[in-house]
């Protein structure tokens, strides 16, 4: 039976189209797609951003021959709140009551102009208690992007994060490994304006922890553009092809020194928090999103923490066709988009 939705992942600087099915334990690409996101759409709130992008959904869709008019939205983490919250099993108003006062404790401005969301990552019926994720997004950018999906004349039938849709993905393709009950996968995703960081126990297959930190890919492209006086698209070229490699004439090596220890020392803190709170070890690091943009990302990030590192590639868990195989380079960006369509 053919899926009756598409979703649409809206990031800063473009938009991933994903529509794909899973059938036994690998999925079918019916269409994937990238294309241009209004820059200022989630900053700005004049209306002419709204229109720029409902066209820029369109045009997607349209270019990649998708009709279907149901559309779930992911949007990215830096525009929501996230935590995983260990509590006792409540009823439906308990939980509530629960809730509201754990959010309150994260979230930075009032819960009246939030949407929140509940999910039960895994329950515990031996001790009666739940693993639940809690997110919440803005109210204003909520409804922002309802107005701008349904200017472009589609219907939002989900609007979620990137945790929530990457963290089924991950759920799906790997395999609960009881024999592995002290061990977890470190995911890294490398975003535009910030990076996430989630921690998956391989015992119950389910992410645990996540944290957000405001230095992303466009960082490092300042940096470039600044020191070297290059416009981004040139910035964007020597970090594709050189990233950090010793002996480069460029030296961007010395540039990004910085940022990139910044970006280590996060890293290396939620390492530590994740070892001391969760007693496991991680057992390898998988990076995405816009890790394939910064040459020898994954490399680096392994050498630092003396774990092996690699980005992380879905494309072995698609059925090949034309569209799979067109996108298997591209795949680190689909993540959040694929993990969408598993609602």
């Amino acid at each position: 039976m053919a899926q009756d939705f598409v979703v649409l992942d809206i990031a800063d600087t473009e938009i991933r189209l994903a529509d794909v099915r899973k059938t036994g334990n690998l999925f079918e690409a019916n269409a994937l797609g990238r294309g241009e996101a209004d820059p200022l759409f989630f900053k700005s709130d004049v209306d002419k951003n709204i229109d720029t992008q409902s066209e820029n959904l369109s045009a997607l869709l349209a270019k990649n021959n998708v009709y279907k008019r149901d559309v779930a939205i992911v949007i990215p983490d830096s525009y929501t709140y996230s935590r995983f919250i260990d509590m006792p099993k409540l009823n439906e108003k308990e939980l509530l009551s629960a809730v509201k006062y754990q959010a309150d404790q994260f979230i930075p401005m009032p819960l009246e102009d939030t949407n929140i969301d509940i999910e039960i990552v895994y329950e515990d019926l031996d001790a009666r208690k739940n693993l639940a994720l809690i997110v919440a997004a803005p109210k204003k950018i909520i409804q922002k992007i309802e107005r701008t999906v349904e200017r472009a004349g589609l219907a939002p039938v989900v609007i979620e994060s990137e945790i929530s849709a990457a963290g089924r993905l991950f759920s799906s393709i790997f395999k609960p490994q009881a024999s592995l009950n002290n061990a977890g996968y470190l995911f890294i995703n490398f975003g535009s304006q910030t990076t996430s960081l989630y921690f998956f126990d391989i015992q119950r297959n389910i992410l645990v922890y996540s944290h957000n930190f405001a230095i992303g890919y466009n960082l490092f492209i300042k940096e470039i553009q600044v020191n070297l006086n290059v416009d981004h698209p040139k910035a964007e070229e020597l970090l594709k092809t050189f990233g950090i490699t010793p002996n480069s004439s460029y030296h961007l090596e010395t540039i990004l020194a910085p940022a990139i220890k910044d970006f280590l020392t996060e890293i290396q803190h939620a390492t530590t928090l994740i070892t001391s709170t969760f007693k496991k070890q991680i057992q390898g690091v998988y990076l995405f999103n816009n890790t394939s943009k910064f040459h020898g990302f994954d490399v680096l990030v392994g050498k630092y923490l003396a774990i092996p590192s690699a980005t992380l590639n879905i494309s072995s868990f698609f059925t090949k066709n034309n569209i799979s195989n067109l996108h298997r380079e591209d795949m680190p960006y689909y993540i959040p988009a694929v993990g969408g369509n598993l609602t």
